[in-house]
Formats: structure tokens, C-alpha cells, sequence
């Protein structure tokens, strides 16, 4: 099993069998002392667009273990209290197709929230025109998706081999498919963190067309306070309510 800390700065390593940190946007930062995602076969220079995917895309072209998985230098998942182990991992997954976050509760839909807080609305007509090129079978549960306020968040997951490589051959397909149409002309250092904010919402697109039986963790993010991750937790509630009111 190999289950790779996506990092772009040094940070506290703690270690776990299984655990591997990796510098993700290598070809571009500084050195750091992990394995880094512009070897082997690599979209390293890509990270200021793709994000945390550049290390994604490095563990599928590049990492030949069973069990895969990504998480990040600041956000893990927990199992009974603790950061999961390897042995808990394989015991999930003899159940799971997959591993990912709970769901998180958006107050507006995955499109509107997209579109009022992350980026442009015409990149997602452009995302919608990549899938239906690449894979028209999927539109259904891309339209679902979208529609709903209920997503996987951070780019997290953890499945077998098989699992991991079919889903990174559909979503580098379509978000490759994308990239040659967009045009982020004025678009703030945010907004071109385009691709990492589309594919947490492809993930979930993925995960409901085949059927995935998902296995939900909760994630702790190592950053947060406890009066900051209660606030959230509210907020997600509150978010679920209104958005089940207003449908």
C-alpha cells in the first residue's frame, strides 16, 4: 500500500507505515526533502492549475502498489479517533470500492457554488462539453451531481489499484479535453486553481455513475482549531437544511 501526503512546503512528518510524502509542484518550487512528483512520467509544471492533482496523476503513472491513496500534508483521514493504518485501510477496502471524506453540505448547488465562489460559469459549460466528448454515458450523473449540494471534498481518496487507475485515466482525459479550450485571461491566482476545483466535483461524477460502494471517513485537518471545525460542522448542518428548504 502506498498512500502519498500531497505537500508543496516541508512540514511535520508523522511516520506511518504506508505513508509517504510527496512534493507536489516540484518542477517549479523549491527543494524539499520527499519524493517528488516530477519524475517518472509527470504534469509537475502544472500545479498552479491542477494542484494537489499533479502529485495525483504522479501516483497513477508512477506507483505500482495494490492500494493507492491521496491525502495532504495538513488534512487526514481518521478511523476511531486515529489516523488510519494500513492494516485498517485493507480491512475498508475488502468492503469498499473506495475511501473518501463525508460528504460535505454546500448551501447553494455544486454548480452555483462553483460558479459564485471558486471560478466562472462558462468553464463549467466547457466541462460539461469535455465529458460529453469524452464519456456522453456519463452526463446523467454529472447533471445529478451538479445539481445537488452534496460533495467529497479535498481530492482525498484511497482505493485499490484498479479502482485509483480508472478513474485517473477518465478525469486526466476529460480535464486534458478541457484544458484545450479554456482561456483564464484575467482570472486571479485563485481562480486558476481551476482543475483542482473541478475535479472534486468529477470525483464525485465518477463515484455515482459506476456505482461505487464508498467507504466515508471523517478528515482532520491538523490546522484547524476546535472552535473553527465546530463552526463548520454548524455550518454544514445549516447548509443542508436550507438547501433541502429551498428545493
Amino acid at each position: 500500500m502506498a498512500l502519498y501526503i500531497a505537500a508543496h512546503k516541508e512540514f511535520a512528518v508523522q511516520e506511518m507505515p504506508g505513508y509517504i510524502p510527496l512534493h507536489v509542484g516540484a518542477a517549479g518550487g523549491k527543494d524539499l526533502p520527499y519524493q517528488k512528483d516530477n519524475t517518472g512520467d509527470n504534469i509537475s509544471d502544472k500545479n498552479p492549475h491542477f494542484c494537489e492533482l499533479t502529485g495525483l496523476y504522479w501516483i497513477w503513472k508512477n506507483c505500482p502498489d495494490s492500494y493507492k491513496g491521496l491525502v495532504h500534508y495538513r488534512r487526514y483521514f481518521m478511523y476511531k479517533g486515529q489516523r488510519i493504518s494500513e492494516q485498517q485501510i485493507q480491512h475498508l477496502l475488502q468492503e469498499h470500492d473506495i475511501l473518501l471524506p463525508r460528504p460535505a453540505y454546500l448551501r447553494e448547488s455544486a454548480y452555483e457554488e462553483f460558479s459564485l465562489h471558486s471560478g466562472h460559469e462558462k468553464d463549467l459549460v466547457l466541462l460539461r462539453q469535455a465529458v460529453e466528448s469524452i464519456d456522453p454515458a456519463v452526463l446523467p450523473a454529472y447533471d445529478r451531481v451538479m445539481a445537488g449540494n452534496r460533495l467529497h471534498l479535498f481530492n482525498m481518496l484511497i482505493a485499490p489499484a484498479a479502482v485509483f487507475d480508472a478513474y485517473c485515466a477518465w478525469l486526466f482525459a476529460v480535464l486534458f479535453e478541457l484544458e484545450k479550450h479554456v482561456d483564464m485571461t484575467g482570472y486571479t491566482p485563485y481562480e486558476q486553481r481551476l482543475y483542482g476545483f473541478l475535479s472534486e466535483r468529477l470525483l464525485n461524477v465518477f463515484v455515482l455513475h459506476h456505482g461505487l460502494h464508498v467507504g466515508v471517513l471523517p478528515v482532520r485537518n491538523t490546522e484547524q482549531t476546535t472552535k473553527q471545525k465546530w463552526r463548520l460542522r454548524a455550518r454544514q448542518l445549516k447548509n443542508r437544511v436550507l438547501f433541502a428548504l429551498k428545493k
